[in-house]
């Protein structure tokens, strides 16, 4: 069946971070974040978050400028077309193909196909994780800890272990790496730990990693170059830490060649971080999930910081077989935010989740508090 959609409206929201977060490319306070919402013709609402980051650090069209400008210009006019011609949207493919032929802004796309799938499952009175063939009803979760110095670090640790967490994740850099995880792991000698480098080491100084060895690490994330798939499968074979990729994997076509470079590898070797965002979207997320259990490469969750709405999202995709390791669902804190946009916070209970049976995403919009947060950008009107 058709979703009809009457009209769409981009607004920008800021989200103040209750503890600021540091990687290898700087410190955030405050993120300033797209959201689209699709209204249609009966009156329901589908939003979605576009997880963006205050510049193009991480990767191109990360930032809010470049996804609103990929949004106004080219994405929700195809929409609209498609939807004039065909006299409505007929689902999450004929979404993709409305804007196939746009290049990249992978980040704005995901945010269209994050509200349309909210009106679909609103549609069909289901959760998510039902529509996308989730099973698991309970699974463990993990925080991601971004210290700009060791006593940062271990305090946030501390934190999230005293709150039940058994997965910790560390943002490493040339010159604060074996430190935070050797310090780490001497004080949480048997939970999981894995570091994410962000991109921040280079073929002169990644044998830097190799004193990681030895610390027992879950994985090493995305050590290198950003775009980069050849050099990371070279280095696995000289570090005997897992190697994740995170940035490098853009679609299910990057998860295959990486799986191809691994080879007899790949099962015990590579690991790879799925973000929706990164990749377009949770219809290409589940493709590469499901691609990568077919060759036995582990994979998880990554986070963006997102609002409690795109965390509740990312939480109904990690009810998947295919997901296999815990993901960043969770800050050392608890929750991420001074005020977010859903009108209970997110929890678990010693580090495990447990999804329930609420229509979409299982968490409710505050839709007062969304309002007043929200900054109008652009609309678009549809036809058909």
């Amino acid at each position: 069946m058709n979703i009809r959609i009457s009209d769409a409206t981009v607004f920008l929201v800021d989200l103040t971070l209750r503890t600021p977060f540091t990687t290898s490319f700087g410190t955030a306070t405050t993120l300033r974040r797209p959201y689209v919402l699709l209204r249609t013709d009966d009156g329901r609402r589908g939003l979605g978050e576009i997880p963006t980051l205050p510049d193009p650090a991480y990767k191109a069209e990360v930032d809010h400028p470049a996804v609103l400008t990929s949004l106004r210009e080219f994405i929700l006019p195809a929409v609209a077309k498609s939807h004039a011609a065909n006299d409505g949207i007929g689902g999450i493919e004929a979404l993709r193909s409305s804007y196939a032929w746009i290049k990249g802004a992978v980040f704005a796309k995901s945010g269209v196909e994050a509200a349309m799938w909210d009106l679909m499952a609103q549609q069909e009175g289901l959760p998510l994780w039902r529509m996308w063939g989730g099973t698991r009803h309970s699974f463990p979760v993990g925080v991601s800890i971004g210290g700009k110095t060791l006593d940062q670090v271990l305090a946030l640790a501390d934190n999230a272990v005293a709150l039940g967490y058994k997965r910790l994740k560390v943002k490493i850099w040339p010159g604060f790496d074996v430190e935070p995880a050797r310090a780490l792991r001497e004080r949480f000698p048997d939970i999981l730990l894995q570091v994410d480098a962000n991109s921040a080491y280079d073929l002169s100084n990644w044998q830097r990693l190799k004193g990681l060895d030895g610390l027992d690490l879950l994985l090493i994330e995305q050590p290198l170059y950003d775009d980069d798939l050849y050099f990371h499968s070279q280095i696995s074979r000289e570090i005997s830490t897992p190697i994740c990729l995170d940035e490098s994997v853009h679609s299910l076509r990057d998860a295959e060649v990486a799986i191809a470079l691994w080879g007899e590898r790949a099962s015990e070797r590579l690991i790879i971080n799925i973000k929706p965002p990164r990749v377009s979207g949770y219809a290409e997320a589940i493709a590469i999930a499901n691609r990568c259990a077919e060759s036995g490469v582990r994979t998880w969750i990554g986070g963006m910081l997102d609002s409690a709405w795109g965390k509740a999202m990312n939480l109904n995709f990690n009810t998947l077989e295919a997901i296999t390791l815990p993901g960043d669902h969770f800050s050392p804190g608890g929750i991420y935010f001074v005020e977010d946009i859903t009108t209970t916070p997110l929890s678990c209970t010693d580090g495990i989740f447990t999804i329930g049976e609420g229509t979409s995403a299982g968490v409710e919009i505050d839709w007062e508090r969304f309002d007043r947060l929200a900054e109008r950008q652009f609309g678009r009107q549809f036809e058909g």
